[in-house]
């Protein structure tokens, strides 16, 4: 398999700007869960520009954003800045299967949109064995990932699953390795882990996490977990 992890970072950083524009806004369940936990201690694994980092602390929390790219850290504490935000956080850049911090650190930690980057099931247990080591006790957890079921990867899906050749765009050691660009131009690719029913849960339950929901939204798997 390529170097996923150094493309990713690249990508990252070459898109952060176009990045922010698309990411302005909270998902429901990552507001939902925000004014559930908050006020408290939040790690955002994968926090790209900063968009939960922003409401977080507006909700009184101190905030720790993670991420692989300088470039989208770079953007994210432009727009807390922009933000009127100038303290509540701290900026990390580093790799999720190995996190900086102690043990039981955080009162709750986001993995949103960053765990189905990372290839092999091992390397995303492995990344959620960290978040979990990191948590306080009965600290919360929330993640999200992308499906098999969203409608552009479904034939391929099939075709898969059918023993058919291995379809266009698909290039890893396990299925639902793929690349995704991101714009038509198809210049910039992104390594994604598409996920099947039920497969996050296993994956948070065999990091040792305590899982309390699991739900689905058309294109994302979501848990929610206790350490």
């Amino acid at each position: 398999m390529k170097d996923v992890k150094r493309e990713l970072k690249e990508t990252y950083d070459s898109i952060a700007p176009f990045f922010s524009m698309k990411r302005q806004f909270l998902w429901h369940p990552m507001e939902s869960f925000l004014k559930e936990v908050s006020p408290c201690s939040i790690l955002d694994l994968g926090c790209g520009t900063g968009r939960a980092m922003i409401a977080g602390i507006r909700l009184g929390s101190r905030m720790t954003g993670f991420d692989i790219s300088g470039g989208q850290l770079d953007m994210a504490e432009r727009n807390l800045h922009d933000a009127g935000l100038l303290d509540g956080y701290e900026l990390v850049r580093g790799d999720l299967e190995d996190l900086p911090f102690p043990d039981e650190t955080f009162d709750a930690v986001l993995m949103i949109a960053s765990l189905h980057h990372i290839p092999t099931r091992k390397g995303r247990i492995t990344a959620l064995s960290e978040a979990r080591r990191v948590l306080k006790d009965r600290g919360r957890l929330q993640v999200s990932v992308w499906s098999w079921d969203q409608d552009r990867f479904r034939e391929r899906h099939m075709s898969l699953i059918r023993g058919e050749r291995k379809p266009d765009g698909f290039d890893g050691p396990e299925p639902g390795d793929v690349f995704v660009p991101w714009n038509e131009g198809g210049r910039k690719m992104r390594f994604y882990h598409l996920y099947g029913h039920h497969e996050l849960e296993e994956e948070v339950k065999e990091a040792g996490l305590i899982l309390e929901r699991a739900y689905f939204d058309r294109r994302n798997h979501w848990v929610e977990c206790r350490r």
